[in-house]
Protein backbone atom coordinates (compact mmCIF):
# COMPACT_ATOMS: atom_id res chain seq x y z
CA UNK A 1 0.00 0.00 0.00
CA UNK A 2 2.61 2.54 0.66
CA UNK A 3 4.21 1.77 -2.43
CA UNK A 4 1.28 2.32 -4.53
CA UNK A 5 0.66 5.56 -2.64
CA UNK A 6 4.42 6.99 -3.49
CA UNK A 7 3.74 5.60 -6.68
CA UNK A 8 0.74 8.02 -7.54
CA UNK A 9 2.51 10.94 -5.39
CA UNK A 10 4.86 10.92 -7.98
CA UNK A 11 2.55 10.69 -11.06
CA UNK A 12 0.65 13.53 -9.98
CA UNK A 13 3.70 15.77 -9.34
CA UNK A 14 4.95 14.82 -12.84
CA UNK A 15 1.32 15.58 -14.51
CA UNK A 16 1.70 18.94 -12.65
CA UNK A 17 5.64 19.13 -13.80
CA UNK A 18 4.80 18.62 -17.73
CA UNK A 19 1.36 20.75 -17.93
CA UNK A 20 1.46 24.41 -19.32
CA UNK A 21 -0.56 27.22 -20.58
CA UNK A 22 -0.28 28.61 -24.01
CA UNK A 23 0.96 31.93 -24.78
CA UNK A 24 1.33 34.50 -27.50
CA UNK A 25 3.91 36.96 -28.12
CA UNK A 26 1.59 39.75 -29.14
CA UNK A 27 -1.03 41.22 -26.53
CA UNK A 28 -3.44 42.29 -29.28
CA UNK A 29 -6.96 40.50 -29.25
CA UNK A 30 -9.65 40.67 -32.27
CA UNK A 31 -12.97 42.09 -31.07
CA UNK A 32 -16.34 42.36 -33.06
CA UNK A 33 -16.43 45.32 -35.54
CA UNK A 34 -19.12 46.84 -33.27
CA UNK A 35 -16.65 47.53 -30.82
CA UNK A 36 -14.62 50.26 -32.78
CA UNK A 37 -13.75 53.16 -31.07
CA UNK A 38 -14.36 54.83 -34.44
CA UNK A 39 -16.84 54.27 -37.14
CA UNK A 40 -16.33 55.52 -40.27
CA UNK A 41 -19.00 58.27 -42.41
CA UNK A 42 -21.82 56.73 -43.83
CA UNK A 43 -20.95 55.49 -47.37
CA UNK A 44 -17.27 53.52 -45.99
CA UNK A 45 -14.95 52.59 -46.03
CA UNK A 46 -16.04 50.02 -44.52
CA UNK A 47 -14.91 48.11 -40.73
CA UNK A 48 -13.18 44.61 -42.02
CA UNK A 49 -11.39 44.29 -38.99
CA UNK A 50 -10.64 45.22 -34.88
CA UNK A 51 -7.16 44.49 -33.26
CA UNK A 52 -7.39 45.96 -29.60
CA UNK A 53 -4.88 46.35 -26.68
CA UNK A 54 -5.87 46.78 -23.27
CA UNK A 55 -3.91 49.05 -20.91
CA UNK A 56 -4.20 50.18 -17.22
CA UNK A 57 -5.36 53.65 -18.22
CA UNK A 58 -7.05 53.15 -21.61
CA UNK A 59 -6.88 51.30 -24.26
CA UNK A 60 -5.97 51.75 -28.15
CA UNK A 61 -7.64 50.04 -31.75
CA UNK A 62 -6.19 49.52 -35.01
CA UNK A 63 -9.32 49.66 -37.00
CA UNK A 64 -8.62 48.18 -40.51
CA UNK A 65 -10.98 49.69 -43.57
CA UNK A 66 -12.18 48.19 -46.39
CA UNK A 67 -8.68 48.63 -48.93
CA UNK A 68 -8.91 49.46 -52.97
CA UNK A 69 -5.38 50.09 -53.72
CA UNK A 70 -2.35 48.58 -55.33
CA UNK A 71 -0.21 50.08 -52.54
CA UNK A 72 1.34 47.74 -49.57
CA UNK A 73 -0.21 48.06 -46.72
CA UNK A 74 -3.77 48.33 -45.13
CA UNK A 75 -5.89 51.27 -44.78
CA UNK A 76 -6.88 51.99 -40.90
CA UNK A 77 -7.64 54.31 -38.26
CA UNK A 78 -5.67 54.21 -35.53
CA UNK A 79 -7.03 55.50 -32.43
CA UNK A 80 -6.14 55.74 -28.64
CA UNK A 81 -8.08 56.41 -25.58
CA UNK A 82 -6.74 57.73 -22.26
CA UNK A 83 -9.50 57.75 -19.13
CA UNK A 84 -6.42 59.85 -17.04
CA UNK A 85 -3.14 61.71 -18.69
CA UNK A 86 -1.70 61.30 -15.36
CA UNK A 87 -1.07 58.19 -14.96
CA UNK A 88 2.23 56.74 -13.43
CA UNK A 89 4.28 55.77 -16.40
CA UNK A 90 6.51 53.95 -14.17
CA UNK A 91 4.00 51.12 -14.25
CA UNK A 92 3.57 48.37 -16.77
CA UNK A 93 0.92 48.31 -19.75
CA UNK A 94 0.45 51.98 -19.38
CA UNK A 95 -0.80 54.13 -22.06
CA UNK A 96 0.94 57.46 -23.07
CA UNK A 97 0.23 60.00 -25.87
CA UNK A 98 3.29 61.70 -27.26
CA UNK A 99 2.84 65.28 -28.21
CA UNK A 100 2.70 65.87 -31.98
CA UNK A 101 6.01 66.59 -33.77
CA UNK A 102 6.95 66.54 -37.12
CA UNK A 103 9.53 63.67 -36.10
CA UNK A 104 7.06 61.22 -35.08
CA UNK A 105 4.31 62.06 -37.35
CA UNK A 106 7.10 61.14 -40.59
CA UNK A 107 8.09 58.28 -38.92
CA UNK A 108 4.55 57.20 -38.65
CA UNK A 109 3.72 57.82 -42.10
CA UNK A 110 6.91 56.02 -43.39
CA UNK A 111 5.45 52.72 -40.91
CA UNK A 112 2.63 52.96 -42.32
CA UNK A 113 2.66 53.95 -45.63
CA UNK A 114 6.10 52.98 -46.88
CA UNK A 115 7.66 54.17 -50.25
CA UNK A 116 5.08 56.92 -50.55
CA UNK A 117 6.67 60.33 -50.61
CA UNK A 118 3.94 62.52 -48.53
CA UNK A 119 3.63 66.18 -48.62
CA UNK A 120 2.02 67.78 -45.41
CA UNK A 121 -0.61 70.15 -45.95
CA UNK A 122 -0.72 73.73 -44.66
CA UNK A 123 -4.34 74.65 -45.16
CA UNK A 124 -5.96 74.49 -41.63
CA UNK A 125 -8.69 72.01 -41.60
CA UNK A 126 -11.19 70.91 -38.80
CA UNK A 127 -14.09 68.52 -38.15
CA UNK A 128 -16.73 68.54 -35.52
CA UNK A 129 -13.67 67.32 -33.21
CA UNK A 130 -11.36 70.39 -33.54
CA UNK A 131 -8.90 70.57 -36.09
CA UNK A 132 -6.28 67.56 -37.54
CA UNK A 133 -3.31 68.04 -39.99
CA UNK A 134 -3.23 65.78 -42.91
CA UNK A 135 -0.39 64.83 -45.88
CA UNK A 136 -0.82 63.25 -49.19
CA UNK A 137 1.14 61.76 -51.80
CA UNK A 138 1.09 59.41 -54.71
CA UNK A 139 2.50 55.91 -54.64
CA UNK A 140 4.47 54.23 -57.64
CA UNK A 141 1.11 52.15 -58.11
CA UNK A 142 -0.28 55.51 -58.99
CA UNK A 143 -2.75 55.05 -56.11
CA UNK A 144 -3.71 58.84 -54.02
CA UNK A 145 -2.90 58.56 -50.11
CA UNK A 146 -4.01 60.03 -47.19
CA UNK A 147 -1.88 60.47 -43.82
CA UNK A 148 -4.10 62.29 -41.39
CA UNK A 149 -3.22 62.63 -37.29
CA UNK A 150 -5.74 64.54 -34.85
CA UNK A 151 -5.06 64.47 -30.59
CA UNK A 152 -8.73 65.39 -28.77
CA UNK A 153 -8.13 66.61 -25.48
CA UNK A 154 -9.28 69.88 -23.12
CA UNK A 155 -8.07 72.76 -23.47
CA UNK A 156 -8.37 73.51 -20.12
CA UNK A 157 -6.69 71.62 -17.25
CA UNK A 158 -8.59 70.02 -14.68
CA UNK A 159 -8.88 70.80 -11.66
CA UNK A 160 -8.67 67.64 -9.42
CA UNK A 161 -8.97 64.93 -12.24
CA UNK A 162 -7.43 64.76 -15.80
CA UNK A 163 -10.58 64.34 -18.31
CA UNK A 164 -8.64 62.00 -20.47
CA UNK A 165 -7.96 62.55 -24.36
CA UNK A 166 -8.54 60.47 -27.65
CA UNK A 167 -5.39 60.16 -30.49
CA UNK A 168 -6.62 59.17 -33.87
CA UNK A 169 -4.53 58.61 -37.29
CA UNK A 170 -6.04 57.76 -40.45
CA UNK A 171 -3.94 55.83 -43.68
CA UNK A 172 -5.97 55.56 -46.47
CA UNK A 173 -4.70 55.39 -49.89
CA UNK A 174 -7.56 54.53 -52.69
CA UNK A 175 -6.59 54.07 -56.93
CA UNK A 176 -9.81 56.20 -57.72
CA UNK A 177 -10.47 58.88 -55.26
CA UNK A 178 -9.73 62.37 -54.76
CA UNK A 179 -7.99 64.04 -52.32
CA UNK A 180 -11.57 65.88 -51.11
CA UNK A 181 -12.97 62.22 -51.35
CA UNK A 182 -10.53 61.01 -48.88
CA UNK A 183 -10.78 63.94 -46.97
CA UNK A 184 -14.38 62.98 -46.52
CA UNK A 185 -13.47 60.36 -44.11
CA UNK A 186 -11.43 62.46 -41.50
CA UNK A 187 -14.45 64.91 -41.81
CA UNK A 188 -17.60 62.25 -41.14
CA UNK A 189 -16.32 59.89 -38.55
CA UNK A 190 -17.93 59.04 -35.30
CA UNK A 191 -16.17 58.39 -31.81
CA UNK A 192 -18.63 55.98 -30.49
CA UNK A 193 -16.92 54.71 -27.28
CA UNK A 194 -16.30 56.63 -24.27
CA UNK A 195 -15.48 56.11 -19.96
CA UNK A 196 -18.69 56.16 -17.59
CA UNK A 197 -16.85 58.69 -15.62
CA UNK A 198 -17.85 61.71 -15.05
CA UNK A 199 -14.27 63.26 -14.77
CA UNK A 200 -13.54 61.67 -18.61
CA UNK A 201 -14.04 64.40 -21.09
CA UNK A 202 -11.47 64.90 -23.50
CA UNK A 203 -13.86 67.24 -25.90
CA UNK A 204 -14.09 70.36 -23.11
CA UNK A 205 -17.01 72.55 -22.25
CA UNK A 206 -19.49 72.55 -24.73
CA UNK A 207 -19.61 75.61 -27.29
CA UNK A 208 -22.22 78.65 -26.18
CA UNK A 209 -25.15 78.97 -28.47
CA UNK A 210 -25.51 81.48 -31.02
CA UNK A 211 -26.06 85.38 -30.65
CA UNK A 212 -29.73 85.69 -30.81
CA UNK A 213 -30.79 82.25 -29.34
CA UNK A 214 -34.34 82.22 -28.31
CA UNK A 215 -34.32 86.00 -28.19
CA UNK A 216 -36.87 88.32 -29.82
CA UNK A 217 -36.38 90.12 -33.36
CA UNK A 218 -33.95 87.04 -34.40
CA UNK A 219 -35.45 85.09 -36.70
CA UNK A 220 -34.19 81.48 -37.52
CA UNK A 221 -34.58 79.91 -41.01
CA UNK A 222 -34.34 76.08 -41.84
CA UNK A 223 -31.63 75.32 -44.75
CA UNK A 224 -30.46 78.59 -44.77
CA UNK A 225 -33.12 80.56 -46.45
CA UNK A 226 -32.07 83.88 -45.04
CA UNK A 227 -28.57 83.17 -46.55
CA UNK A 228 -29.09 81.90 -50.32
CA UNK A 229 -32.56 80.40 -50.97
CA UNK A 230 -35.01 83.48 -50.08
CA UNK A 231 -32.58 85.47 -51.65
CA UNK A 232 -32.75 83.81 -54.86
CA UNK A 233 -36.47 83.04 -54.43
CA UNK A 234 -36.83 86.81 -54.36
CA UNK A 235 -34.92 87.30 -57.29
CA UNK A 236 -36.80 84.72 -59.30
CA UNK A 237 -40.15 86.93 -58.35
CA UNK A 238 -38.59 89.93 -59.64
CA UNK A 239 -37.17 89.01 -62.60
CA UNK A 240 -40.96 87.29 -63.39
CA UNK A 241 -42.52 90.92 -62.65
CA UNK A 242 -39.82 93.02 -64.84
CA UNK A 243 -40.49 90.74 -67.66
CA UNK A 244 -44.38 91.65 -67.19
CA UNK A 245 -43.76 95.08 -67.45
CA UNK A 246 -40.45 95.87 -69.50
CA UNK A 247 -40.59 96.24 -73.27
CA UNK A 248 -39.73 92.81 -75.38
CA UNK A 249 -36.76 94.37 -76.88
CA UNK A 250 -35.54 96.18 -73.90
CA UNK A 251 -32.40 94.34 -72.13
CA UNK A 252 -30.58 96.76 -70.11
CA UNK A 253 -32.98 99.04 -68.83
CA UNK A 254 -36.88 99.38 -68.73
CA UNK A 255 -39.14 102.53 -68.12
CA UNK A 256 -41.40 102.45 -64.97
CA UNK A 257 -42.96 105.91 -65.98
CA UNK A 258 -41.32 108.82 -68.11
CA UNK A 259 -39.25 110.70 -65.34
CA UNK A 260 -38.10 107.15 -63.85
CA UNK A 261 -35.81 104.68 -65.12
CA UNK A 262 -34.99 101.38 -63.22
CA UNK A 263 -32.25 99.31 -64.32
CA UNK A 264 -33.44 95.72 -65.54
CA UNK A 265 -32.90 92.82 -62.89
CA UNK A 266 -30.99 89.84 -64.87
CA UNK A 267 -32.28 86.20 -65.01
CA UNK A 268 -30.79 84.96 -61.47
CA UNK A 269 -28.04 82.57 -62.02
CA UNK A 270 -26.96 79.69 -59.58
CA UNK A 271 -24.72 80.46 -56.41
CA UNK A 272 -22.03 79.22 -57.24
CA UNK A 273 -21.16 77.85 -53.84
CA UNK A 274 -25.08 76.12 -54.47
CA UNK A 275 -22.93 72.51 -56.40
CA UNK A 276 -22.76 69.84 -53.88
CA UNK A 277 -19.23 68.06 -53.59
CA UNK A 278 -18.51 65.14 -55.44
CA UNK A 279 -19.92 61.57 -53.90
CA UNK A 280 -22.69 63.42 -52.61
CA UNK A 281 -26.27 62.96 -54.17
CA UNK A 282 -28.27 65.61 -56.00
CA UNK A 283 -31.49 66.94 -54.43
CA UNK A 284 -33.65 69.02 -56.61
CA UNK A 285 -35.04 72.54 -55.57
CA UNK A 286 -38.52 72.97 -54.44
CA UNK A 287 -40.65 74.21 -57.19
CA UNK A 288 -41.22 78.25 -57.65
CA UNK A 289 -45.17 78.23 -56.79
Amino acid sequence: MKLLAAAAALMSVAACAGRSDLGYASLNSEVPATRAIIVPPPGGPSVVAVLQRTYQNGISQEIALSTASLTSGQNAFYASMLNNTASNMEIPETLSLSPLTPDRIEREMEERIPGVEMQTSLVYVQNKFGPFGFATGRSASGDLCLYAWQQIEPDKPAVLVPGGAISVRLRLCDADASVDQLLRVMYGYTIAAYYRQESWNPYGDPPSPPAGFGQADAPMYPLGLDRRDDAVIRRRVLSTESRRIAPPDETSERLIDKDTVVPAIPAPSSPQNSMPLGGYPVVPPPPIQ
